[in-house]
């Protein structure tokens, strides 16, 4: 009897062991399990990163850069393709992550701001819905500023307000065109807006000809790294930039301040700091919104990595780009909060933009 007892003390507590060996395996793997899955599906498979603008500008050479770097990271080591569409002022690229690719995490959208937040600072009569992403993150912050030819009538941003500046535009969602706008309708500076440019390189062209006097809204560093003859001849100066970013160069400049120092309310400044802060995501990355749950972690992840790669980090600043990475999930907080703004605000934004 006493045998019997210890040997079926024996069996139950070998019994336990195994269970316990088991359910720590199953939990081990359970982990292991998804970053496997992962590594299984992109082995051997191949990522679009479709860009939301035409080739050889500023977004392009920033996904370029990104999409030869995030490779390494992903897990399975996929082949990052770049392609190129530029149509709607970047819509057409977020609707092809969003909406008509494959939602498995082979398509990778660089993406314009707008892109994200038209839906409600958009011009409403055009039925724009929002569109479902995951957020991967933003290469950087965007510091865009007002450039002005030294030959104008206007020497500065202040004599904006008596002296009339034309300024060229991008087509209607484009910050070329926005900005000035909400300079206008906001702050009351005299600006004549002359749109209908496909690009800041084409403004760049026609300020150069003298069909216009200035842009804004546009980047700043690229704008340096495309034009450097423009400040080292002073064909140009700045007057003005967006946000509260201050870059060390426009520190330098004296009677340079960002556009909402010269707001005359709480209510015009609260306009111009809501449209600023989409410069907070101003290089965002984007996969489909229904893509499962653990690519977009690793893709997130692998995003992230390659910003914080030394050798990218070498590479960009060879190039005069800027990385600042703001990672996925602040990148899907700071969307939340512009949709979020109180519903007054966005109509008098959108009025001011034109599109109400």
């Amino acid at each position: 009897m006493v045998g019997y007892s210890r040997l079926n003390a024996f069996l139950l507590l070998l019994f336990a062991s195994i269970t316990i060996s088991r359910t720590a395996a199953h939990a081990e793997n359970s982990s292991v399990a998804p970053k496997n899955a992962v590594a299984d599906f992109y082995r051997g498979n191949t990522i679009h990163m479709i860009i939301g603008s035409a080739s050889g500008g500023g977004f392009d050479v920033y996904a370029r850069l990104i999409g030869r770097f995030m490779t390494k990271y992903i897990p399975g080591n996929p082949t990052i393709i770049p392609q190129n569409l530029a149509g709607g002022g970047g819509f057409a690229a977020g609707n092809r992550v969003a909406v008509t690719a494959p939602q498995d995490g082979t398509y990778i959208g660089a993406i314009h701001p707008t892109t994200i937040v038209d839906p409600v600072l958009g011009d409403p009569r055009k039925g724009t819905k929002k569109l479902k992403f995951a957020y991967l993150g933003s290469a950087s912050n965007d510091l865009e500023a007002c450039f002005l030819r030294s030959d104008a009538g206007a020497k500065s941003f202040q004599d904006g307000f008596n002296t009339e500046i034309v300024i060229g535009a991008g087509n209607q969602a484009s910050s070329t065109r926005e900005y000035p706008a909400l300079l206008k309708n906001v702050l009351g500076m005299k600006l004549k807006i002359v749109g209908g440019y496909s690009g800041t390189a084409q403004i760049m062209l026609a300020m150069e000809r003298g069909e216009v006097q200035a842009m804004c809204g546009a980047g700043y560093l690229s704008t340096v790294q495309m034009r450097p003859s423009w400040f080292t001849n002073k064909f140009v100066k700045i007057i003005s930039y967006q946000g509260s970013k201050l870059h060390p160069e426009i520190a330098a400049l004296k009677d340079v301040k960002p556009a909402v120092y010269y707001a005359k309310s709480d209510e015009q400044r609260t306009i111009l700091n809501l449209y600023d802060s989409q410069e907070q995501f101003g290089r965002p990355y984007v996969t489909g919104g229904a893509v499962p749950p653990e690519r977009v972690r690793a893709l997130r992840t692998a995003f992230m990595a390659a910003l914080n790669d030394p050798e990218l980090r070498k590479q960009a600043e060879d190039t005069g780009l800027e990385i600042s990475p703001v990672s996925g999930s602040d990148v899907q907080g700071m969307v939340a909060a512009i949709y979020n703004a109180p519903p007054e605000i966005l109509k008098k934004t959108r009025q001011a933009l034109g599109y109400e």
